[in-house]
């Protein structure tokens, strides 16, 4: 009898650990660059064309020399070209943006009024154009999008530290502020260049402390203004931030967060047609998705649904209050997918706070010592905002000291989706199957170029969606070898999920 059961379960090993190793995610490609963390800066950014551009800056102690890289590789990281550009030995990136053929990156220098504008043609023929401009009015810059060459550009007042929306023709180097806020709590929720439909939406959240509106203002390449929409609040929900989607005027839709009370925290999320103005709309809140308390035990989620289901049914206020921080939608073949991260600042002595920059609002806040995150979400919508499913990734203990996303969101060609982090050495991952939702931790080591190697440790970790299947794990790493010793890499390796 012991034999037989002996045979059983080696059997049933035979059939499960191909099963398993199917769902691992393949490690098919990794570069390695020889460059150490404290003599570079650098960015890996993902291509329309499955590639990779990757900048990464050289300079001497004093930055009175440098040398700025621009390398695109290929989807088997495979060098394709390299070139150069000839920038002031101050500047440091800022942020980017791609589309077409065209990778638009801006540069800041020592100062900060100085910023140089950068256009990369995806082609090895074409020279690198980059143009130095003084935004008088600017003192950093917190996004841009490019229309036909044109630059909006959301950054922050010199003069009274608010966010400024302008309008700059690089040819000319003529800046423009456009209108956008008013008042002193108003700030910006998105910004999309629609390129099918020639203009820039920009979602503005205001707000006179009780009640809150969007507002939606649509702009065409030369910054002039086309249409301005107010969607207002539905009976007693304030709408407090939203990701805007492409399309023409009767196809928009607005993705977003609700409050009711307490504006600071959001009672769950909403999907709206931007033309009805809030005639028409689907709300719901946390109760009513599926998975939104998976982070929870299950005996603590049981009770905080019972106990919810009862204030609602007596007419109480909802009792859940979270601040999420909405990461930009993603448009699927069917829909959408909008996710958030769950976050609770922590602070041991508020007088002595700093200020940062909410990714949601692009507003000035107080920063907070650390931000602990409970949980990150994501919601499938189809192209009429109707709720497909709902997902949770648990993120427990993991906190971040500036206000920024932890996790990347990659859709996935079958429907799914996956969402990852960083951890050292490994991926952390989950992938979201509808509303089917898996408690188990899943993760993935970061593999060498040779088995008989060994990374010790790993430094300034990123992960960014790619293409397809695959997402690029990057950061710094040192890798012992037997026999060889020691080697400092900058390391690339493409993650590919099944």
């Amino acid at each position: 009898m012991l034999y037989i059961r002996y045979c059983l379960a080696l059997l049933f090993s035979f059939i499960l650990l191909p099963l398993l190793a199917q769902n691992t995610p393949a490690q098919p490609s990794r570069l390695e660059l020889p460059l150490q963390p404290e003599d570079v800066e650098i960015e890996v950014l993902a291509l329309p064309d499955s590639s990779l551009l990757v900048y990464h800056k050289i300079s001497n102690l004093w930055e009175t020399e440098a040398t700025f890289y621009f390398t695109k590789y290929n989807s088997k990281l495979e060098e394709v070209w390299t070139d150069t550009a000839n920038i002031a030995p101050d500047n440091n990136y800022i942020r980017s943006y791609t589309v077409g053929p065209y990778t638009y990156m801006v540069f800041g220098g020592e100062s900060l009024r100085d910023y140089t504008f950068v256009r990369l043609h995806h082609k090895a023929s074409s020279p690198i154009w980059h143009r130095q401009v003084e935004l008088e009015p600017l003192e950093a810059i917190y996004e841009f999008v490019v229309l036909k060459h044109n630059f909006f550009i959301i950054g922050r007042n010199i003069k009274d530290k608010k966010s400024l929306l302008l309008h700059l023709n690089p040819e000319t180097g003529e800046a423009t502020p456009l209108p956008s806020i008013y008042g002193e709590e108003s700030s910006f929720s998105d910004m999309l260049a629609d390129h099918k439909e020639n203009r820039v939406d920009v979602v503005i959240s205001e707000s006179n402390g009780r009640v809150a509106r969007l507002q939606v203002k649509s702009f065409d390449a030369n910054g002039k203004l086309l249409n301005n929409y107010f969607i207002l609040q539905k009976e007693d929900k304030s709408l407090l931030n939203a990701e805007v989607t492409r399309g023409d005027s009767t196809q928009k839709m607005l993705i977003g967060t609700y409050g009711t009370r307490d504006l600071r925290f959001s009672q769950g999320f909403f999907a709206a047609p931007l033309a009805s103005q809030m005639v028409e709309g689907n709300f719901y809140n946390f109760l009513q998705l599926n998975n939104f308390l998976k982070y929870m035990k299950p005996r603590r989620e049981e009770r905080s649904r019972r106990r919810e289901e009862k204030r609602l049914k007596t007419g109480r206020a909802s009792s859940f209050n979270y601040r999420l921080l909405l990461h930009d939608l993603i448009e699927t073949p069917t829909g959408y997918i909008l996710a958030a991260e769950a976050y609770y600042p922590q602070y041991s002595n508020p007088r002595n706070s700093h200020m940062g920059i909410d990714q949601n609002t692009l507003a000035v806040y107080k920063m907070a010592d650390g931000y602990k995150r409970s949980h990150a979400v994501a919601l499938g919508f189809d192209k009429n905002g109707l709720l497909l499913w709902d997902n949770t990734f648990p993120l427990i203990g993991l906190t971040t000291y500036e206000l920024t996303h932890t996790v990347e969101v990659q859709p996935l060609p079958d429907g799914r989706a996956v969402m990852a982090y960083p951890d050292n050495s490994k991926i952390v991952y989950q992938i979201m199957d509808d509303n089917r939702y898996n408690d188990e931790k899943t993760e993935v080591e970061l593999l060498p170029y040779e088995e008989n190697e060994k990374i010790q440790t790993t430094e300034y970790p990123g992960i960014i969606r790619w293409y397809g299947n695959s997402m690029a794990a990057f950061g710094f790493q040192r890798i012992k070898t037997k026999g060889e010793g020691l080697r400092q890499v900058f390391f690339i390796n493409k993650i590919t999920f099944e």
